[in-house]
């Protein structure tokens, strides 16, 4: 079932992880011996930590119908080891997403820069269909059958959809101590034209809510790409 995971660490003297070792990480917490690691569609997200009233916070974000695996109590970020002090499911289900109340208007906070992968080039600009079609791909990529966005849909909602505003700029993020990946980070606000009936409003609130779990555009997996919905509006 889909579910975001907040882990709560003992982390202490704030060393350099960089989303290549948070990938790592949440490789060995998330999949088993018979996952496939090269697939194209993995069945997490993972956020950036962050710290909060003196401790260090992990969201990672798990999009398989399936329940996700057991966390440890210790887990390993790069070369350092922590403690798990807590860990919270918030479970949700595909089932509930897809009878999203209808909305026609989405405010999204990038919490982490967010880019696009196209045709071997980066994309690091909130593309409103850029958005639309990778959050559906993601879904179809794990929601059941039956909550399938089929390509009329997923066409009814790129042709409606639009950049209503946006407020942030691009950010240049080590990923190793070698490489560097460029993002945006920000706010962005996303809405769709009138015309777009019950359906498409249906599914568009759908998606958003779906991308707090599975972040937005490449590298989800490592820590790219990470929302949260500030408002979700008819």
């Amino acid at each position: 079932m889909p579910a975001t995971i907040q882990i709560t660490l003992d982390l202490t003297g704030h060393p350099q992880i960089y989303p290549a070792r948070l990938h790592g990480a949440a490789c060995a917490l998330l999949e088993t011996p018979d996952s496939d690691h090269q697939r194209q569609y993995k069945p997490f997200a993972v956020g950036p930590l962050y710290d909060i009233d003196g401790s260090t916070r992990w969201r990672l974000g798990w999009l398989a119908e399936q329940p996700p695996p057991q966390l440890p109590d210790r887990i390993r970020l790069g070369d350092v080891d922590c403690d798990v002090r807590a860990a919270h499911f918030d479970n949700t289900s595909y089932a509930r997403l897809a009878d999203s109340k209808p909305a026609r208007h989405a405010q999204l906070q990038v919490v982490s820069p967010m880019y696009f992968s196209r045709n071997g080039r980066d994309h690091p600009l909130p593309d409103p269909v850029l958005i639309v079609r990778n959050l559906a791909q993601r879904w179809n990529a794990h929601a059941p059958a039956l909550f399938a966005i089929t390509d009329e849909l997923l066409r009814a909602i790129t042709g409606t959809v639009f950049l209503h505003a946006m407020a942030g700029e691009t950010v240049r993020t080590p990923v190793s101590a070698t490489m560097h990946q460029t993002g945006f980070f920000g706010t962005v606000r996303l809405g769709l034209i009138k015309a777009a009936d019950h359906t498409t409003r249906t599914i568009f609130a759908a998606l958003m809510q779906f991308a707090i779990i599975a972040g937005i555009g490449a590298q989800t997996t490592h820590g790219f790409g990470a929302i949260r919905v500030k408002d979700l509006a008819p």
